[in-house]
């Protein structure tokens, strides 16, 4: 009995540890994950030919994480940054899984070098100035938002949306200061 309760215990802590890495996706239709599926066999056979088929990578990525498998993802998007650190779409799907993993440092990391690429970009500056809040980085908000309205000044003029977007990631950057005041 003395030696079951120590296995055990470590096979609930491995258990507890790989969920974090696994969403689940019970609920999806059989037709589409079979499509998911046959989708990572078509580009990994592409990897075959040529292991570094950025397109082929991304593929792969993509469809562990509509899987709901985060650990594979995030290592073949990882594969795709390494043949294009600036991949725009690689980097915001990174930022994503990280936040819904709630690891809201490494998923600011992402957020930050698309928004470094995308500074006016409308969905960017609304996922950083988000993400950047919720990984309690204040002032890294607050400095995106304020150079986002600068790089948008004159499309505000003329763009309610953007006007509206602008007075709500404020007003989100107003209720953080609120129910954080000890970091001003």
């Amino acid at each position: 009995m003395k030696k079951i309760l120590p296995l055990l215990a470590l096979l609930l802590l491995l258990t507890s540890c790989s969920n974090k890495w696994t969403v689940d996706r019970s609920n999806m239709p059989d037709g589409l994950r079979t499509q998911y599926e046959q989708s990572i066999q078509v580009s990994e056979a592409a990897l075959d030919v040529n292991d570094n088929d950025i397109e082929a990578l991304f593929q792969i990525a993509f469809a562990y994480e509509q899987l709901g498998d985060y650990r594979n993802a995030v290592d073949y998007y990882k594969k795709v940054l390494e043949q294009n650190p600036n991949e725009p779409v690689t980097l915001n799907n990174l930022a994503a899984i990280y936040e819904d993993m709630k690891d809201y440092a490494q998923a600011a990391e992402y957020i930050k070098q698309l928004y470094i690429l995308q500074p006016d970009n409308v969905e960017t500056i609304r996922d950083t100035v988000r993400i950047l809040l919720e990984a309690g980085d204040l002032a890294h908000a607050q400095e995106a938002l304020e150079n986002f309205i600068l790089l948008s000044q004159e499309a505000a003029k003329t763009n309610p949306n953007l006007t509206s977007l602008i007075s709500d990631l404020h007003q989100d950057i107003v209720d953080y200061q609120s129910a954080h005041p000890d970091q001003q």
